[in-house]
């Protein structure tokens, strides 16, 4: 609530300050009006591409001649000579006994040697306690154990085997060339393609030119209704509207389709089946070339025999045990607890024989061999290709010199110029301006509207530029309220709205007599001002009726 008071309070002071800017040293009687400086327009002038470019076509027809062209009415191909293999004969060596081994015996050897054998251990006598003897018996080797070897001799046997005397070999053999008769079709005869020109078609446009923006202006509104001053326009508001941008239809022609071409191709054009464009021939044509079967000959063997070691030799070990000898020796048992004298060992010299085992030596037995013939294919069999030329004769043809051809010609695009205005500088000053005071009160615009309409007759723009227009031009920087009414007849929103387009009409045709729209308002008041007493539900004269429908205007300040 606070904020709504603090609202209210400054929009008063607003209003008080602006009813108090008024002119210095006015004289009594005079009128004056607040005008605004106008906004500075120029004008601009825009290109409109009215008719776009597109293009003409012209068709060149196909040419053709007439050719003798050279077709190979026979394949080339070859026959083939045979030449037959080589074949040598070679020396080589055949095994009719493998090589083996034998074993000889080596006899063993013995030798005698002699070893010193204590018989009796050295020991100690005391003078006091005399030491315990007792005689031991032992073994002696006086032979060591040995092996004796024995030869088993290799086992044999006799086989036979295949062995190639004349190795496997190759014949060949030609297999002629195969052919048969072709009719072969040609194309005897060339046409091109038809062209037929599809002119360019345009469809007709409009384009929409933006003549003057959108700018905004001042407008007068309703005076409050709790308003203390004297004068009623002290309390009025003013709002700064919107004014709409203005544009300009401009009729215009659109390229629907650019020109073209519809090719028909010709009746004896690539892969044709027409009978009469196509001709004949026969060829000789290679179905399957010469080519040779090589023949395999077998290889011729003989039978050989050989002696083969079927077990190697090998040798058996007989263990001879060793021989010893039983003796006997004198041990000391117990030692003298007194003084100890060493007595030194007795020995004795002993013979023993060494026995070296016999053993065997392996001999190399050579193999045997024998020396026999092979025949060997020293050159495979092949076949020397003797070429066979192709034959050739001449056909007659007409050809396509050159196809159907398309021309362009471009048609460059056809434009007009429109006007459009630009906003060079913004007005808005205020000043004081003296008027005549007749014209700060309504004044009537006897225009006679059409029932429904809101169209400008000649008569009423007659009216108009008579009246009106001399005024605003006279009265420079002054703007000017339209207020058109309707009578009560119709619904009221209708009637409204109605008024306004009434209104507007006159507004647009003062601009477009020059009239800055900045110093124009339009206001359509319907049927809310009646002059008298014809209201809805009210029977009156069309007179009455006609009191009510009126268009007025006044100058107002900004």
């Amino acid at each position: 609530m606070k904020k709504l008071l603090l609202l209210v309070f400054g929009f008063c002071l607003a209003t008080i300050g602006f009813a108090q800017d008024l002119p210095t040293n006015p004289e009594p009687g005079k009128c004056y009006v607040r005008c605004v400086t106008p906004d500075v327009w120029r004008n601009e002038t825009v290109t409109v591409t009215t008719s776009p470019a597109y293009k003409k076509l012209k068709v060149i027809p196909a040419k053709y001649e007439t050719v003798t062209e050279s077709v190979v009415t026979a394949d080339p191909s070859a026959r083939l000579v045979p030449v037959a293999a080589k074949m040598s004969t070679e020396k080589m060596s055949v095994v009719t006994s493998e090589a083996s081994k034998r074993l000889v015996l080596v006899p063993g050897t013995t030798r005698t040697e002699t070893e010193e054998v204590v018989v009796q251990a050295a020991s100690q006598r005391l003078e006091i306690v005399p030491a315990v003897y007792e005689n031991q018996s032992f073994e002696v080797v006086v032979q060591p154990a040995s092996e004796k070897v024995e030869i088993v001799p290799a086992k044999y046997e006799t086989q036979s085997y295949e062995v190639v005397v004349k190795e496997a070999s190759q014949r060949i053999e030609i297999i002629p060339a195969e052919y048969r008769n072709e009719t072969v079709t040609y194309q005897k005869k060339e046409t091109g393609s038809t062209l037929r020109v599809v002119p360019a078609s345009l469809t007709r446009d409009t384009e929409v030119v933006e003549t003057r923006p959108a700018t905004a202006k001042w407008e007068m509104g309703d005076i409050a209704p709790d308003c203390a001053s004297s004068d009623p326009n002290d309390c009025r508001t003013w709002c700064y509207k919107n004014v709409p941008a203005q544009f300009e239809s401009i009729p215009t022609m659109v390229l629907a389709n650019n020109a073209s071409t519809n090719k028909t191709e010709g009746d004896c054009g690539p892969g044709t089946s027409n009978p009469d464009c196509l001709g004949t021939y026969t060829k000789k044509v290679l179905v399957k070339p010469a080519s040779t079967r090589i023949i395999d000959i077998p290889a011729v063997t003989k039978t050989v025999k050989k002696t083969v070691m079927v077990t190697p030799p090998t040798t058996k070990v007989t263990a001879i045990p060793a021989v010893t000898k039983t003796m006997t020796r004198k041990v000391m048992v117990t030692p003298p607890s007194t003084r100890v004298i060493e007595i030194p060992a007795v020995t004795k010299t002993v013979k023993k024989t060494i026995i070296v085992p016999a053993t065997t030596k392996e001999q190399i037995i050579p193999e045997k061999t024998t020396t026999m013939d092979k025949i060997v294919m020293s050159k495979p069999p092949t076949a020397t290709e003797v070429p066979i030329s192709a034959k050739s004769g001449t056909i007659k043809m007409t050809k396509l010199v050159s196809d159907a051809q398309v021309i362009e010609e471009d048609v460059p695009a056809k434009t007009t110029t429109v006007t459009k205005e630009i906003l060079d500088k913004k007005g808005g000053l205020t000043v004081w301006r003296e008027i005549e005071c007749k014209l700060v009160e309504y004044s009537p615009l006897p225009i006679n509207w059409n029932l429904g309409s809101a169209t400008l007759t000649a008569g009423a723009k007659k009216i108009i530029d008579e009246r009106l227009y001399p005024l605003i031009v006279q009265n420079e920087g002054a703007s000017v309220e339209i207020a058109s009414h309707t009578d009560s007849r119709g619904g009221k929103t209708s009637n409204q709205a109605l008024s306004e387009r009434r209104a507007q009409a006159v507004v647009n045709y003062l601009i477009a007599k020059g009239v800055n729209n900045s110093r124009l308002v339009a206001n359509g008041y319907g049927e809310n001002k009646l002059l008298n007493r014809c209201a809805d539900g009210v029977s009156c004269t069309e007179r009455e009726h006609a009191d009510n429908r009126r268009t007025e205007f006044r100058f107002i300040s900004q």
